[in-house]
């Protein structure tokens, strides 16, 4: 189930939060109860409207964490608590129930931040607990406590209540208020060596959303000791603040990963250029020497050559052996100048400046020693020169390794332009093996399509052939 929230599921979450919200008025506003005091009409639909909303901008920012689905569901159940001012029984019982299981949500919401999914194990069994201990951990009290002993004089009788027993119910509340204080105790010591465990970048993120938390959490548990009402005024306060922490230590979260991506990032960057430089240096020391020991070498041989030869001519004009000098001058001459285009070929094809891509692949392809098929399709207009350099080289260095290295029986050229980018696909039936961070050519292949904004990637189980994929911006 995706976790995304459109637009309309957002309008129609607030519109429902809101019509809560004017429910827990009219409830509270037709109350007889003493505690149904004005301040309740303000922070009441305060607390669960903060949480909705701040809970819907964090879902709409963050869709892969669940952070922002539970701060709504803690909004809708902080409403549940509303019954505790209906003036029935069964719904004043009902509430003593369900008026507690935003502390549940709360407490799920503390453990698996930031994702939001619970990690299996000691989180999942505490977050259990907490939602029994904050829903029914009252009921055994209801048995036997009357409205007096549950701090609401003017609250009618509980449905659950069989008899009234005050030393009964004062041992209800105080186990309750125990199983409170030892489940804060576990929670507390959790996050704190998951806290001590957590790379720095992350406790940026964890230190509001645990502080806030655990300070309201307590302010919970000293309320259910009967400590008075003075508290629970203050952790109604510290509730509707908690969500800001929450949307802080998410926008934490997400600033810290981008900074992370941008860390990674440059030093892949840094990398690409140092591979980059290398690969420059290295092509030049490679024409250097292929000048050197091919066409160079002809040239020095085909003037030494000429200069004997005007020599002969000049020693003796007619001399039968100047026309066999010449014409090994001129056969020296032609394979010098085949080397030369060669060379340069090597460096740019001249049939992709002159034709275009798609001849310049068909000739890669025809000269291939394994056979090719070739299915094209880059559109009626050029690509811009760089664009079609680079997919030039990405099929000549893939065709050279099928050549060398895949002992393939056959392979296919696959290029295609559509929204914006081309596509570039070689794929061979050979042995597989092929590894892009081993390889050099194709270490290079992916820094040139990099710097085009592209990406290149090789997928080659042993075995079962290769398979190069490109992708690059036409507009590069």
């Amino acid at each position: 189930m995706s976790t995304a929230l459109s637009r309309e599921r957002a309008i129609l979450i607030a519109l429902a939060a809101l019509a809560c919200g004017a429910v827990m008025v009219v409830l509270i506003l037709s109350s007889d109860l003493e505690d149904a005091q004005t301040p309740w009409v303000i922070a009441g639909p305060a607390v669960g409207w903060s949480w909705v909303a701040t809970g819907l901008y964090a879902w709409r920012q963050r869709p892969e964490s669940r952070t922002g689905l539970l701060m709504v569901l803690f909004g809708f159940a902080w409403f549940l608590a509303a019954l505790h001012f209906a003036p029935t029984r069964g719904l004043y019982s009902l509430s003593e129930v369900t008026g507690g299981l935003w502390g549940g949500v709360f407490l799920q919401l503390v453990m698996s931040f930031p994702s939001g999914r619970l990690r299996p194990g000691l989180d999942r069994a505490l977050v259990v607990a907490g939602y029994l201990l904050f829903t029914i951990g009252s009921v055994p009290a209801m048995f036997f406590a009357g409205p007096h002993d549950l701090g609401c004089d003017d609250c009618p009788a509980n449905v659950l209540l069989i008899d009234r027993n005050h030393d009964l119910t004062r041992i209800a509340l105080g186990f309750e208020t125990v199983l409170y204080a030892a489940l804060w105790i576990a929670v507390l010591v959790r996050l704190v060596a998951r806290w001590r465990h957590a790379e720095p970048l992350e406790r940026l993120q964890l230190t509001p959303v645990y502080v806030c938390g655990m300070v309201a959490f307590l302010l919970v548990t000293v309320g259910t000791a009967g400590v008075g009402g003075a508290v629970w005024w203050v952790a109604a306060a510290a509730t509707a603040l908690l969500p800001f922490a929450f949307l802080a230590g998410l926008l934490r979260s997400h600033v810290a990963r981008l900074d992370a991506e941008l860390l990674a990032r440059l030093d892949e960057l840094r990398a690409s250029r140092a591979r980059l430089v290398e690969a420059g240096d290295t092509e030049r020391r490679r024409l250097e020497r292929n000048l050197h020991d091919g066409a160079q070498a002809r040239l020095v041989g085909v003037l030494l050559l000429l200069g004997h030869t005007r020599r002969k001519v000049d020693a003796d004009p007619a001399d039968r052996e100047v026309p066999e000098l010449l014409d090994r001058a001129f056969a020296e001459l032609k394979t010098s100048l085949a080397e030369l285009r060669e060379l340069a070929a090597g460096i740019h094809p001249s049939v992709l400046t002159d034709q275009g891509l798609e001849p310049a692949l068909r000739a890669l392809a025809d000269r291939c020693p394994v056979p090719v098929t070739l299915a094209a399709d880059a559109g009626e207009a050029r690509l811009p020169a760089p664009v079609e350099i680079a997919a030039y080289f990405v099929v000549a260095e893939a065709l050279a390794n099928v050549a060398k290295y895949a002992q393939a029986s056959e392979a296919t050229i696959a290029v295609q332009r559509s929204n914006g980018r081309v596509t570039v696909e070689v794929t061979d039936d050979g042995i597989g093996g092929a590894d892009a961070a081993q390889g050099s050519g194709l270490r290079g292949l992916s820094d040139r399509v990099a710097a085009l904004d592209g990406t290149l990637s090789v997928d080659s189980p042993a075995g079962g052939g290769t398979r190069l994929h490109a992708e690059i911006p036409v507009g590069a």
